[in-house]
């Protein structure tokens, strides 16, 4: 279902004279080829025979979403097409028009979509079926159309459904029947609709009135399809605004002004696929009590009568209809579980003193322009909730998540009517699935607790297990891969935008098992074990369950973390009987279990977060002792230096452990092919320029080297992306440090860092994807061929030069995911790479010359120019969107052409810290 909806609020008169013209032409063509002194040729038997529109609720409202045109016969489908018909409306609009005079200025509907149907209604695929209905789809962001029209103004207006539409049709072209003979000529003069509108959603509601003490109250209520009365749906009260009151002449308006009372029975706006019972009153403002009273013992009284979860009942108000909330939970603060509140009333201290005896979740929305009801309404509301509830008990941080606000700027709406933030609340399916999740009194459940177990691979970490606890040991032969369900989000940070973040996809179970303590699963592959926990091992698929999403995209490039909420879920589709044979836990197809502890990650849980105070400021890193650690011996050191993405940006500390393998491996036989313990350190920089970062780094392993029992000749680095900046200044300015480099998918160096490293000797192997769609390849070819021109120049023979200097170049097959800016993958996944790593051995007395200034260091920081695939990757050349879609826009042309010229704006900089720093060294 198309829901945004954006258009300027004047009509396109150019547009409508164009097809205007059109008939006056097709008429004078008609006039033309008459004879002389003969009437005008008879039109064909069979004309249209009735037009009736179709209607759709959007987030501004319902608008006439596209016309039947009835015929006598079976029309032939290879005649319908857009250019065959004009469709024109109304471009009244209650929200901006004066007056509805204004009903009678028509404009052209653009017809997005014609097609042949046997009955009076849309279909899905938008392709024909055979039958004398012609269906002509509309484009929802035309001005025209809109249903909802003012009605009576005794004070402040209300609004009605028109009942006389202005929708018309022309057919300026011929039209046959399905058997070839010609069923209907062009004819210049529209047809105006000629049955009352149809809408699905709509008109799925059933009306009624209660009575309250003698005061009527109108109300509409809509239950699921396939509504079953033995099970239990969660309800929505949909509490309009003040202009949808009843008022005599508008029943059931409060369904049609908005999405508010739609919107909860549709997946496609709730983003769940569950089924919701909605019900909406339609007050007649008489005021409270009253008003609030009648509703309430409304609530009551249906609840009672229909299958409604209690402990899932929900308001969703607008504008006035917050007034009717907050009145009826400072009587009964049982009432609702949950309310959310747009574009609403302020709550006054004592309703906030009473509502906070039971706290409801709440949801507070508001426009920043708002010209009826001030933003502040709502954030005096969020603050006097906030302050009762903390008063009543609840600790700040659970207040602050149990009272939500989120204030709308003017580009959030889709037409300018920015009091009404039902627009902006209501096409943000996050807020609606939060008030779907929210519950008075949770259901017990025999799930106790739900964990995920996460693996780094060559493209980041993923969920790989989920343990499930129960209250009772739990007897795993019963048990198959079809007893559970596994979703998580399809979301991956380096394809996709993180709007998709809450798509969920299946994940396959492979194996069930049985263990007795889920810590295990950190230190044994298969801790197989009678025990109330099971474990359940997902398959191997690179769909589902990636943990790295986007942080901040403070410029054209994004960080990205850890996400802190992953939707990883379960849902329990057999039953699970204890070792006893006693039911432990029934079989219950209809709830799914979120996670509810940390994940535990092998790799991951062993490295320890800190933070180093560098000379020029604080520098965030993560470090891993080798299992057994002894330190009366000592250990090779590993220093991987992270891409882009992953430098500290104030929420993502400890992301660079989880975005790829480049820390992780180290310690893995499977990855290293042997079993030598290795140190790792993994600074997080903050992106500062790689001369700054590059002092701090090495401040940072000397710090390290001091404290730890590593070999001094057997320090390496390894770097992604934007860390090979800091790879080539580290190598060229402390030569004696490092023992070798492994850069891959990295930025080019410049000569003197080439000199300098050539002079120290310092072995490098430097890989890069053919198609690296961020760094070109030849950049980094180039610096290979620079670095070994450097060594001939000092007389190393060919041989010592390909010892000292390698280079390997990955074709797209080398990539199991189509990043090829990621060249560490295939690297890493190379236990031969890693090998020749760990056997480079310093010569002490291999010459050095540090502090040599001069040189040709500009333009070549690139500081804040790096990239790691967080601003997008995919296939190379496409532009495919990643991280928040930005290549989308931006494109890898453009995209290069910006990172170059962060290059040269930072290579001044470089030249000057660069002689500060070797001066304090010399000095």
């Amino acid at each position: 279902m198309w829901r945004p909806l954006s258009r300027g609020r004047t009509p396109d008169h150019r547009r409508r004279t164009t097809a205007l013209a059109a008939l006056a032409a097709l008429a004078a063509a008609t006039l033309a080829t008459a004879a002389p002194a003969a009437a005008a040729p008879e039109p064909a038997p069979d004309g249209i025979v009735s037009v009736t529109p179709v209607t759709e609720v959007y987030a501004s409202g319902q608008k006439v979403a596209a016309v039947v045109v009835e015929y006598a016969a079976a029309v032939d489908p290879a005649d319908v097409t857009p250019a065959a018909f004009v469709v024109e409306d109304s471009t009244y609009d209650f929200r901006f028009s004066a007056g509805l005079e204004e009903l009678d200025d028509l404009a052209p509907r653009t017809i997005t979509r014609a097609y042949t149907n046997d009955a009076v209604g849309r279909l899905p695929a938008g392709t024909s079926t055979p039958g004398r209905y012609v269906v002509l789809e509309l484009d929802p962001t035309d001005p025209g159309g809109n249903t909802v029209i003012r009605s009576t103004c005794p004070r402040l207006c209300f609004e009605k459904i028109n009942t006389d539409l202005r929708t018309q049709v022309t057919q300026v072209a011929d039209l046959h029947a399905a058997d070839g003979t010609l069923l209907t000529t062009a004819d210049p003069t529209p047809v105006r609709v000629t049955a009352p509108a149809v809408d699905p959603v709509v008109d799925g509601y059933v009306s009624d009135v209660y009575d309250h003490e003698g005061h009527a109250l109108p109300y509409s209520y809509r239950l699921p399809a396939g509504y079953d009365p033995a099970r239990t749906y969660p309800l929505v009260v949909a509490l309009h605004g003040y202009g949808s009151g009843y008022d005599g002449e508008n029943p059931r308006v409060n369904l049609a002004v908005d999405a508010m009372v739609t919107a909860w029975g549709l997946p496609a706006w709730t983003g769940v696929d569950e089924d919701v019972i909605v019900l909406a009153p339609q007050n007649e403002r008489v005021g409270n009590p009253l008003e609030a009273d009648a509703m309430t013992a409304l609530v009551r009284s249906f609840v009672a009568d229909h299958a409604v979860d209690a402990d899932r009942v929900y308001a969703a108000t607008f504008s006035w209809g917050s007034t009717l909330a907050w009145a009826a939970m400072a009587q009964d603060p049982t009432l609702f579980d949950a309310a959310l509140i747009v574009s609403g009333f302020a709550v006054s201290e004592e309703q906030a003193a009473a509502i906070a005896a039971q706290p409801v979740p709440v949801y507070l929305t508001h426009g920043t322009s708002d010209p009826v009801l001030p933003p502040t309404f709502s954030t005096t509301s969020r603050d006097l909730l906030r302050a009762a509830y903390v008063a009543a008990g609840m600790d700040e941080a659970t207040a602050a998540d149990t009272v939500r606000h989120v204030e709308y700027a003017d580009d959030a709406f889709v037409v300018p009517d920015h009091h009404a933030a039902t627009m902006p609340t209501y096409s943000d399916p996050a807020i609606l699935q939060w008030v779907l999740a929210q519950r008075r009194a949770p259901a017990p459940s025999p799930v106790l607790g739900v964990t995920a177990v996460t693996e780094v691979g060559s493209f980041g970490q993923q969920v790989t297990q989920v343990v499930l606890e129960y209250g009772a040991d739990v007897d795993a032969s019963g048990l198959t891969p079809a007893d559970f369900r596994v979703e998580d989000s399809g979301y991956n940070f380096r394809f996709a935008g993180i709007e998709t973040l809450p798509d969920l996809v299946d994940r396959a179970v492979a194996s069930v098992w049985t263990t007795d303590d889920p810590a295990r699963l950190l230190t044994d592959d298969r801790p197989e074990a009678p025990g109330r926990f099971v474990v359940l091992d997902l398959v191997d698929s690179p769909v589902g369950g990636w943990t790295v999403i986007v942080s901040r995209c403070p410029t054209f490039l994004c960080s990205v973390r850890v996400n802190p909420d992953q939707l990883t879920q379960v849902t329990q589709l057999g039953d699970v009987t204890g070792t006893d044979g006693a039911l432990v836990a029934a079989a219950d197809p209809t709830r799914a279990h979120r996670l509810t502890g940390d994940p535990l990650d092998r790799e991951v849980d062993r490295f320890v977060l800190d933070t180093f105070a560098s000379s020029t400021g604080d520098v965030r890193y993560a470090y891993r002792l080798p299992d057994g650690y002894d330190p009366s011996r000592t250990y090779p050191l590993v220093v991987a230096l992270p891409g882009h993405g992953m430098g500290y940006d104030g929420q993502n500390v400890g992301v660079q452990l989880a975005s790829d393998m480049l820390a992780v491996a180290w310690n893995q036989e499977s990855w290293t092919g042997t079993d030598e313990g290795v140190i790792v350190l993994a600074p997080q920089n903050e992106r500062l320029g790689k001369a700054i970062e590059g002092a701090q780094t090495v401040e940072l392993v000397e710090a390290f080297l001091a404290q730890h029992a590593v070999d001094r000749d057997r320090v390496y680095a390894t770097s992604v992306s934007y860390g090979s900046q800091l790879m080539w200044e580290m190598f060229s300015e402390r030569p004696d440090l490092f023992a070798g480099g492994l850069l891959t998918g990295g930025f080019p160096g410049d000569e003197d860092e080439f000199a300098r490293i050539a002079a120290g000797e310092v072995p490098m192997w430097i890989t890069h994807g053919t198609n690296d769609h961020l760094l070109p390849v030849a950049r980094a070819r180039a610096s290979y061929e620079a670095l070994v021109a450097a060594y001939e120049d000092r007389g190393l023979d060919a041989a010592r030069v390909a010892e000292l200097v390698r280079w390997t170049e990955y074709g797209d097959d080398a990539f199991g995911l189509p990043d090829f800016h990621l060249a560490a993958a295939p690297t890493l996944e190379d236990p031969a790479t890693l090998q020749w790593l760990l056997a480079q051995d310093r010569d002490p007395d291999v010459p050095t010359e540090p502090g040599t200034p001069g040189g040709t260091d500009g333009g070549t920081d690139g500081g804040t120019g790096g990239t790691d695939g967080t601003a997008g990757s995919g296939t190379a050349g496409t532009g495919a969107p990643g991280a928040s879609g930005a290549l989308a826009v931006t494109g890898p042309a453009p995209l290069a052409a910006l990172l170059a010229l962060a290059l040269a704006a930072t290579g001044l900089g470089t030249v000057l810290v660069r002689r500060r720093v070797r001066a304090s060294r010399e000095g």
